[in-house]
């Protein structure tokens, strides 16, 4: 199975005085979040990168992002691309789990 180098999702930012911004995959059902868009972006791709390569590692069928245009928001909401790029996340976890 040929790997791809870059994913593109959308992931919903919420925005609620006083809280951390959260930040959720609807086509992956995971969810993270984060002090200031800075963190919450890194945190998502962070994540995004996770759960992708557990699917690959898996064999598991990676589901098609929705349109960004077509996520569903509300008010106190923002749709967001996240990308990661998959190389440097593949090395990373094969160094990780040599002894």
């Amino acid at each position: 199975m040929k790997k791809t180098e870059r994913y593109f999702y959308p992931a919903i930012f919420t925005y609620e005085p006083g809280k951390e911004i959260a930040v959720v995959f609807p086509d992956l059902d995971c969810a993270t979040s984060g002090n200031d868009e800075e963190t919450a972006i890194f945190s998502a791709r962070e994540l995004l990168g996770c759960v992708l390569y557990g699917l690959e590692e898996d064999e598991e069928d990676i589901p098609d992002p929705t349109p960004l245009l077509q996520v569903e928001v509300h008010e106190n909401e923002r749709a967001v691309l996240i990308d990661v790029y998959m190389p440097s996340i593949r090395l990373n976890k094969m160094n990780r789990a040599r002894p």
